[in-house]
């Protein structure tokens, strides 16, 4: 479940960082655009202004005029013999001759250069300017606010990666108590419990709706507060878990379900509020395999999920019924 959540979170985190940055970057495109067009605008002054007329503005006015427009760099005209005959530099470079020089300079990202043909009687002229559309300041500004965004993304994901390590980790708790042969670890336990003289009990605990499956750490972690013997915990399949209790006969065992029961029906936790039944056997002075009273504890099961009145089942078995079973099992001579 947890996982389920985490992985929904870490998607929809991601697309809305994904939207955010789009949108970013969208803005910051349409900002760059404007200024392209505010330097159009400019151009289209410039190249309509009384530089070339009859009687044009004095150089001081040029100057003022020229400073005055936003975002230009440079500024040119030059004629039809390829002569530069005006030119204007706000970073104060000298007159240039060269074409390719005056581009060579402008050229860059941050920049766009603007020209236009002009004819004034039998003249022609070309005018040239270049306006600086995007500063390395902007450009700073926007890798800032990306490096901000990016950070506070990753931040996010590391937390989200360590909180998984932590589901993870509780999850592997229980996967580690999964047996692919709970019948083995089962015989050990009832054979040590012969060597002592003692009886254990197996219960498994099941549920309709797989909401254990879909509750799975919570439900491990409510068991390990209930019964100490952590390693006798295992998950049997899906939907079912299984406890060894050592020492203890069927009776007893029962009481200590019902205990577990009524805890877990008082749980604090919403997700785990579901019904859940129990079926148990003991070895009850049998030497049997693990085998055997597994098939007995599925069987309380079965019965259990299918009678709403008695959640808890506990297969009785006969000592000397089973010792008779045996006897007839055994070859003849």
């Amino acid at each position: 479940m947890y996982k389920i959540k985490l992985k929904f979170f870490i998607i929809l985190f991601s697309i809305l960082f994904i939207v955010f940055i789009s949108t970013l970057l969208i803005f910051e495109s349409l900002e760059i655009n404007q200024l392209k067009d505010i330097s159009l605008k400019n151009f289209i002054s410039l190249k309509n202004n009384l530089f070339l007329s009859e009687n044009p503005i004095s150089p001081e006015k040029r100057i003022d005029y020229l400073s005055t427009i936003p975002k230009l760099t440079a500024f040119r005209i030059k004629n039809n013999t390829d002569t530069t005959i005006y030119f204007f530099s706000k970073s104060g470079l000298q007159k240039q001759n060269d074409i390719e020089a005056f581009y060579e300079e402008n050229k860059s990202i941050y920049k766009v250069i603007y020209n236009h043909n002009l004819r004034l009687s039998n003249d022609f002229y070309l005018i040239e300017a270049a306006f600086e559309v995007l500063t390395q300041k902007d450009l700073f500004s926007i890798l800032v606010k990306l490096s901000v965004i990016i950070f506070v993304y990753l931040f996010f994901i590391i937390i989200f990666f360590i909180l998984n390590y932590k589901v993870k980790t509780d999850y592997n708790l229980s996967e580690k108590i999964i047996d692919n042969h709970p019948d083995k670890k089962i015989t050990d336990e009832l054979k040590k419990s012969a060597s002592f003289d003692q009886d254990i009990v197996l219960t498994f605990v099941g549920c309709h709706d797989n909401n254990i499956l879909e509750n799975e750490t919570e439900f491990y972690v409510v068991l390990k507060k209930q019964f100490p013997f952590h390693d006798l915990i295992f998950k049997y399949d899906d939907n079912v878990f299984g406890i060894l209790l050592p020492n203890m006969d069927l009776e007893k065992g029962i009481q200590e379900i019902e205990k577990f029961d009524q805890t877990f029906v008082s749980s604090s936790s919403t997700s785990l509020k579901f019904p859940i039944m129990f079926g148990l056997s003991s070895r009850n002075g049998r030497l049997i395999s693990g085998n055997i009273i597994l098939k007995e504890a599925k069987a309380a099961l079965n019965k259990a999920m299918s009678d709403k009145d008695f959640p808890i089942i506990g297969f009785r078995p006969n000592p000397a019924r089973y010792r008779e079973y045996l006897s007839k099992l055994k070859p003849k001579k």
